[in-house]
């Protein structure tokens, strides 16, 4: 029977083993992509109940490319987690897919997503599956990123606790079986990430920092270490909010800052679009047949532009016309004009945009000058961090 609980004159939905996983989850993929440090996950329920999850961060298992929390099973009914078993979920960028075992587990509804039972884990049913992956997937739509991520769920007592059930029995698991329910993981708020960018760039400030590095994430990172000469490591992300990155650095008293990424996102910026996920706002088109026209490119030429699909599409033909250069250089300078305003000329700044295709695409007037001073006290902070 389900087990619930009130608090406050609340009721309090019922706990499982299935939640416990999507809880955890949850935190890891949340501070993968997003660097945010969760410590409680909210589960909520068609009946208007809710479960608030307790979760931990496993600090040992924490690097750049992977993230793990755990959480205590307890108070549930499931036979097979009586022993308040501990359930760890990691998640982990995948960087060849062809290392994938045989049988990992996928959802339909999310290309981008692989899941394996680890240490412990038997099996997880079909409702506790797609908690996970909901889970997961939430944090990748809100970095409007489909990067390719592994689900480990594991138990370091499911086999014990596996082993036990199994006495007197003709057959043994080998570890607990996981039971989801109906349950909806709260989304990612965009507060939750203001808060990790404010994080992120405090904890350099307080280090005497006035220099900072800024990207909405790991993407084209080689080719801006080639190009450039800086290492996204101690980069700040700002995932889709470079507007707000501005913000927090003008009231720091930042004095230099260097924005670097993708052209599919940053391009937004010439625009005046300081939200770049694509559901808030997507102008890339309308910005690159914008300035084709500005440059002396043909009506053709614009209405083309318009019926692409990717950045790099765009780019091959401006190639093609021989106005990449030219289109490049009026959208920077749209661009400098754009960070300027939302700056209040209060910071020196500097932006440089890439393509893993096309490697360096242009930067505004000013960025070399940023560079130097962002280079010089960035790898000062690189050789304390290790």
């Amino acid at each position: 029977m389900d087990r619930y609980s009130t608090v406050a004159g609340q009721v309090s939905s019922h706990i499982s083993s299935g939640e416990c996983a999507a809880a955890a989850a949850r935190a890891a993929a949340a501070n993968l992509i997003f660097r945010i440090n969760y410590e409680n996950v909210t589960i909520n329920h068609p009946n208007g109940s809710s479960r608030i999850y307790p979760v931990k961060k496993v600090l040992e298992n924490c690097t750049d490319s992977q993230s793990e929390y755990m959480t205590v099973m307890e108070g549930g009914s499931a036979p097979d987690i009586r022993e308040k078993a501990c359930i760890h979920v990691n998640v982990s960028r995948i960087s060849d897919i062809r290392t994938l075992r045989d049988n990992v587990q996928i959802d339909i509804r999310y290309g981008n997503l692989f899941l394996q039972n680890g240490e412990g884990i038997a099996a997880l049913d079909k409702y506790a599956l797609r908690l996970v992956f909901d889970a997961v997937a939430d944090c990748c739509e809100m970095s409007d990123g489909a990067q390719l991520l592994l689900i480990t769920v594991k138990s370091p007592e499911g086999m014990l606790i596996a082993a036990k059930q199994a006495m007197g029995q003709s057959t043994f698991s080998g570890g607990i079986t996981l039971l989801g329910t109906d349950g909806i993981v709260l989304p990612v708020h965009m507060r939750d990430i203001s808060d990790s960018i404010d994080s992120q760039i405090r904890s350099q400030t307080a280090q005497g920092i006035k220099s900072i590095l800024v990207s909405p994430g790991r993407y084209c990172a080689k080719i801006i270490a080639d190009s450039i000469h800086v290492d996204l490591k101690t980069s700040i992300f700002c995932y889709n909010f470079p507007g707000h990155a501005i913000d927090k650095a003008v009231e720091e008293g930042v004095e230099n800052l260097l924005l670097v990424g993708n052209a599919g996102k940053l391009v937004k910026l010439a625009a005046g679009i300081m939200n770049t996920n694509s559901t808030a706002a997507d102008a890339r088109k309308e910005i690159f047949a914008a300035h084709v026209s500005m440059v002396g490119g043909t009506a053709v030429q614009a209405k083309t532009i318009m019926g692409c699909v990717t950045v790099d599409e765009i780019l091959a033909l401006l190639g093609n016309w021989g106005l990449r250069d030219k289109v490049m250089q009026s959208i920077m300078m749209e661009i400098d004009r754009s960070v300027r305003r939302r700056s209040g000329g209060k910071l020196r700044f500097g932006v440089a945009l890439f393509s893993e295709q096309f490697g360096f695409l242009g930067q505004t007037p000013d960025t070399r000058n940023v560079l130097i001073k962002v280079s010089q006290e960035q790898y000062a902070l690189s050789l304390k961090m290790k």
